[in-house]
């Protein structure tokens, strides 16, 4: 009886020694190979390809049953190469070939495939090379049979195995391999699936199915969370809600994408069109919100007050359509953000606590694009960053206005103004970096078009860059009607189509049927208005820079133009804005002559006049009384009644200026030339309000 072989094992780390080459060495000359991998990867086959095709007879146990079917190439080889067509896969030349050659291979007499029955059931990887009745080499560990797992590839797995070569041990392994392969009951063949997924490999796709299928990859995410989402409703029990009863299906499906992003993202902005919907859509997302007992805050614009109390429970509308859903969210306005005190809707704006808040819907959110104000400001600071994190719903048509800074402004909100909030999870980077360079593109774009030139949106979409487009994407939503129209048929015939726009027909009605009153005399004296009340760094003491001149002459430019917004609208719009103005010079008349009284060497010093304006002169900082229209209850309080603090427009959203704060103190200023200029404007805004007053309803030729 010959010697047995002395026992000779070494460790196989992929690192000092690979795998792949000591298999190499072991498969010269073999008419066997026999191993158990749970998973086959066809650049693993490629390393020892040469070999393996010269051998006789080859057993091959997959350890994980799904891996016979669903070969992934790049599950293991996902490396990229950066040229001048940007990025690539390095390894696409090469997939279909090598996958047509391990077809070839596997499809020969003396190759067998098996696998285990049961997932999670076989974790061990062995290798057996040499004769069939002696094998001379083996491999036992941690090692599969894949690229990396073998030790090739640019980073090679770390892996534990040990390399076997003494005669008992080798027959030991044989014995083991053999035992398995044998039983049914545990393993069964394998071979014509693992052919089938070879085939996928190396077949010709349609530009149809590659187009599927990079839709399919590129929406995974969404599609799983929406999975998700739609699992958790139903658990919920949100479905049996009224709101949700009440909506359309592209409306669900808004509710239900607007969720997501909530989670995902920490906010979103809705900007369908208008008459779809929105607010019913955010009722429902606030219902959502609400059953998971979480707090939910509405900021509305005072005109859109109304609408929104209809819904809550708290109010007992006998219009409300949503009774059994009992709203609870706590509403307030966009001006209450402007305010200490007061009250707004039964609330004490002086003890109200703005940080107590799961979310925050926006109703109008393109009202805060700007993100120097107050009302931003405060909103950022007192509601979204202090207390619990808030997410934000904002509802907008028109979330851009005068450019993409609008819609950066917006975003600021959901990522409390951090820059790269979105990195993770849209891989894209700084925020600002994106808008700048896409609102550079469109200014580029805007440029090139001419009247005789139509314009080419498809070539703006490729301009404005893919991380633009990935941010859009994954914080908005907007739907057209035309959209609506197009993927939800079933829903149109619930509507019954959208109105149609009909051609507009231009009608030129007079000012005033009477005819005393004409626009062009009346748009005259709105250009010639000082509104010395908006310029109060005009009358201080010290003078100001070029630049801050310019501001505010565009800023008094800019409030011209809503005056003359208003005449357009109808007199009585214009009637309704002179009286706050003129209100305003009231109150502010009132403080400065009671300060004089109280100080009467300050208010008597002169010194030579402003040589200039300076912004910020609009204030937001509002006064810090509650004031009727019938009185002006101003306190004693030096602190509060020696301040120039101008109030917003509360009830006209859309002639607010939005401005630095800035207060100034009336020792700064020269009372004197300004009460005498603030008098003049008021007779003269007086004057106008006499005359535009003078035409009612009756004589309104528009309106008739």
């Amino acid at each position: 009886m010959p010697p047995r072989k002395p026992a000779a094992r070494r460790i196989l780390d992929n690192q000092s020694s690979a795998v792949a080459d000591y298999l190499r060495r072991g498969l010269q000359g073999a008419d066997a190979f026999d191993l158990v991998s749970a998973y086959f990867s066809i650049y693993g086959y490629e390393m020892l390809a040469d070999e393996m095709d010269a051998v006789a007879r080859t057993r091959f146990m997959f350890g994980e049953p799904s891996s016979a079917s669903s070969l992934d190439p790049f599950l293991e080889a996902k490396s990229f190469e950066y040229g001048e067509g940007g990025l690539s896969p390095s390894f696409a030349l090469a997939q279909k070939p090598l996958a047509a050659r391990c077809e070839a291979w596997a499809k020969s007499e003396g190759v067998e495939i098996r696998s285990v029955r049961k997932a999670n059931f076989l974790h061990g990887k062995m290798y057996l090379a040499g004769a069939s009745d002696s094998p001379k080499a083996g491999v036992v560990g941690s090692s599969n049979f894949t690229q990396r797992g073998l030790g090739g590839g640019a980073s090679p797995n770390i892996e534990i195995n040990l390399a076997v070569e003494d005669d008992e041990s080798l027959a030991e392994l044989r014995a083991w391999f053999d035992n398995l392969w044998a039983d049914e009951e545990l393993a069964k063949d394998a071979k014509a699936d693992f052919l089938k997924a070879l085939a996928r490999l190396g077949m010709n796709y349609s530009p149809e199915a590659v187009y599927y299928k990079t839709l399919f990859e590129l929406f995974r995410e969404d599609m799983d969370a929406l999975d998700s989402r739609n699992a958790d409703l139903a658990s919920a029990g949100f479905a049996d809600s009224q709101i949700w009863g009440k909506l359309y299906d592209f409306q669900r499906d808004g509710a239900k994408s607007v969720i997501s992003k909530l989670a995902r993202h920490n906010g979103c902005i809705l900007a369908d069109s208008v008459g779809l919907g929105k607010t019913y859509t955010a009722l429902a997302v606030i219902r959502y919100f609400e059953s998971r007992n979480e707090r939910v805050l509405v900021l509305c614009p005072k005109k859109l007050e109304e609408n929104w109390r209809l819904y809550q429970a708290a109010n007992r509308h006998k219009e409300n359509p949503f009774t059994e859903d009992r709203f609870g969210y706590t509403l307030m306005m966009h001006t209450d953000l402007s305010r200490d005190r007061g009250m707004s809707g039964g609330i004490d704006l002086s003890t109200f606590n703005w940080s107590g808040f799961d979310m925050v819907v926006i109703d109008e959110s393109h009202n805060f694009r700007n993100d120097g104000g107050k009302r931003y400001q405060r909103l950022l600071d007192e509601v979204i960053k202090s207390g619990a994190r808030t997410k934000v719903l904002m509802l907008s048509a028109t979330p851009v206005n005068t450019s993409l800074l609008d819609l950066r402004n917006q975003i600021y909100l959901m990522t409390e103004k951090r820059e790269n909030a979105f990195r993770e999870s849209l891989g894209v980077g700084e925020i600002a970096r994106i808008m700048e360079a896409a609102q550079r593109e469109f200014h580029l774009w805007e440029g090139g078009l001419s009247r005789a030139a139509p314009r080419d949106k498809a070539g703006l979409v490729d301009r404005l860059g893919a991380d633009f487009l990935r941010l859009l994407d994954g914080v908005s939503i907007s739907r057209s009607r035309r959209q609506i129209e197009r993927f939800y048929a079933k829903d149109i015939e619930r509507v019954g189509s959208f109105p149609k726009r009909e051609t507009p027909v231009n009608l030129y009605p007079p000012t005033d049927a009477r005819g005393e009153l004409a626009y062009d005399p009346i748009a005259a004296k709105i250009g010639q208005f000082e509104l010395s009340i908006y310029l109060p760094i005009n009358y201080r003491r010290v003078g100001a820079t070029r630049r801050q001149i310019h501001t505010a002459e565009n800023l008094i430019g800019m409030i011209r133009t809503n005056f003359l917004k208003r005449l357009e609208s109808s007199p009585r719009s214009l009637a309704l804005t002179l009286r706050r103005v003129i209100k305003k010079i009231d109150r502010l008349l009132v403080k400065i002559e009671r300060f004089r009284k109280k100080n009467p060497a300050q208010a008597a010093a002169s010194g030579p006049p402003g040589v200039g304006l300076r912004q910020g002169m609009l204030l937001e900082k509002p006064q810090p009384y509650e004031e009727t229209d019938d009185d002006f209850d101003i306190p004693d309080d030096e602190a509060v009644d020696d301040y120039v603090t101008l109030e917003d427009d509360e009830d006209d959203e859309d002639f607010f200026i939005t401005q630095k704060d800035r207060s100034f103190h009336f020792a700064e200023l020269d009372l004197a030339r300004w009460k005498a200029d603030m008098e003049s404007d008021r007779a003269t805004l007086q004057g106008v309000l006499d005359r535009v007053e003078k035409v009612t309803p009756d004589r309104d030729g528009k309106l008739l």
